[in-house]
């Protein structure tokens, strides 16, 4: 479609069109006007397919979910064109009227979720405001005006059910709508889609809106004037769909995560009392009120509300172990730290003093001459040689016993063990040697690296502390480099 190949273009067309349309819905008899219905739904369903043909994995599903749903409104708007053009019975039309358009929502509010799935998964929390939102405002339309009005006509039950199932449906795709586009998951070249959709969804809320509304309290009959809107809808449909960036829409990033603010927090703490607070005013001032769907919105908004607080107290937990890890852990290798071997080492040592445990074996390791490696090839290239010194030496801890190894800082590092240091002193040793005498992939290229090692233990009942044990095994490692005759190699990373 090369006349629609630019967003001017396409906000050119959807113009016209929307003019065209509703001028000739105006002025025409009903059976034109519902053709005009038809046709512009029957607009919106193929600018689908294009998209289906192209579409792969997730996103074919997702076009399938639109087209089916887009099938299913122009199958209505077609029966409804029959009552005007050939004299079906329009009962026989709205018993089937209703079950039809409530699957299409439903369809169209599925494929909306499943492509907006990963601004969902990282940014829950915000969109979960923006459908609630955007729903508690639905419930506030509903009780103050679509419900009276509908009550006053003494709609079928049937209608009114449709009527309120179809405010909250759109409403809340509405708010999903309007959240991922406020947390930055879509790219700013395919937010105008996002505007056409968006139009889309609050055409075709205020389209149930009116037809509620506008009836004739004395016939019962709809207002003609009112299916207007309809065309308009699916005119903005089209144009997302046919938009150059209409499939880009659906390739959301990752977004920024939205806070709860206070001004949020009293928003969703209004949105859980605004539709019972209508309820009880309206009863006092002798005003109608649907207490079902009032209990049924305000069920539904306090779900929400608590599936929030529930995300919220989720987020937290998250951030306390990050954090625990972070004090633990080394940025750069993953080894626990300085922190966390001080601790382990004390309560070794306090168990090896009370006779607790067998023995501990405190191993430092020392790389030789690594600030000759950051001179020659970098901090990057030592910064990759650390982390792979890192899993070597991770590598050699017992899975049987309570091994740890870790990270002092710069090229310092420290592997203890648990046992008897008769017995288990020089496979420790050995091992830590065996772990240099290969070479290390880096991107440089391989590159081989030594170290020294200094050893210190502790043996049952002898009372030794943390800065005993690690001053002994660094001066036994110091002794080991001026032996072997290396440098010192004491540099930062």
């Amino acid at each position: 479609m090369g006349f629609v190949s630019t967003p001017g273009r396409v906000a050119c067309c959807a113009l016209v069109l929307a003019l065209a349309s509703s001028a000739v819905y105006l002025a025409s008899p009903p059976a034109v006007g519902g053709a005009i219905v038809v046709l512009t739904s029957v607009l919106a369903a193929s600018a689908v397919i294009p998209h289906l043909r192209t579409a792969v994995g997730s996103m074919r599903l997702v076009y399938s979910l639109l087209l089916a749903g887009f099938v299913l409104m122009v199958m209505n708007e077609a029966s409804y064109l029959a009552v005007v053009t050939v004299g079906v019975s329009e009962s026989a039309v709205d018993a089937i009227s209703v079950p039809m358009v409530g699957a299409a929502y439903v369809l169209l509010l599925a494929a909306s979720l499943l492509a907006m799935a990963p601004a969902l998964r990282y940014d829950t929390g915000g969109v979960l405001d923006a459908a609630t939102l955007a729903i508690a405002t639905a419930s506030v339309l509903w009780q103050v005006f679509l419900a009276p009005a509908l009550d006053s006509v003494d709609a079928p039950r049937a209608q009114t059910v449709s009527t309120f199932a179809a405010t909250i449906v759109l409403s809340g795709t509405v708010g999903v709508v309007i959240g991922v586009g406020v947390n930055g998951s879509v790219s700013r070249s395919a937010r105008p889609v996002l505007g056409y959709f968006l139009a889309a969804l609050l055409i075709a809320v205020a389209g149930n809106g009116l037809n509620a509304t506008a009836t004739d309290p004395v016939t019962g009959a709809d207002a003609w004037w009112t299916d207007v809107l309809w065309p308009l809808s699916y005119i903005a449909a089209w144009a997302a769909l046919a938009h150059p960036m209409g499939s880009a829409v659906f390739e959301v990033g990752r977004p920024h995560q939205s806070r709860l603010t206070t001004r949020r927090l009293v928003a969703l703490g209004v949105a859980m009392v605004i539709t019972p607070a209508i309820a009880v005013v309206r009863s006092f001032t002798d005003g109608y009120v649907d207490w079902l769907t009032g209990a049924i919105t305000t069920l539904a908004i306090v779900v929400m509300v608590l599936a929030r607080v529930s995300q919220l107290a989720a987020a937290h937990r998250d951030a306390e172990a990050r954090l625990r890890i972070l004090a633990e852990r080394d940025a750069l290798t993953g080894l626990p730290n300085r922190r966390a071997v001080e601790q382990h080492l004390g309560d070794l040592a306090s168990r090896v003093a009370t006779g607790h445990a067998l023995g501990a074996v405190v191993c430092f390791v020392d790389l030789d001459d690594f600030k000759g490696v950051n001179d020659a090839h970098g901090h990057a290239v030592g910064d990759e040689l650390l982390a792979a010194v890192a899993a070597r030496l991770a590598g050699l801890a017992r899975s049987e016993s309570d091994d740890l190894v870790g990270r002092l800082g710069g090229d310092e590092f420290i592997v203890i063990g648990e046992g008897d240091p008769s017995l288990a002193s020089a496979p420790m040793m050995a091992r830590i040697a065996h772990a240099f005498e290969t070479s290390f992939a880096l991107s440089d290229g391989p590159m081989t690296m030594s170290a020294s090692i200094g050893l210190a233990t502790a043996s049952p009942s002898e009372l030794h502390t943390v800065d005993e044990l690690l001053t002994q095994a660094d001066h036994a490692m110091y002794d080991d480099k001026r032996r072997r005759g290396t440098a010192s190699g004491r540099d930062g990373a």
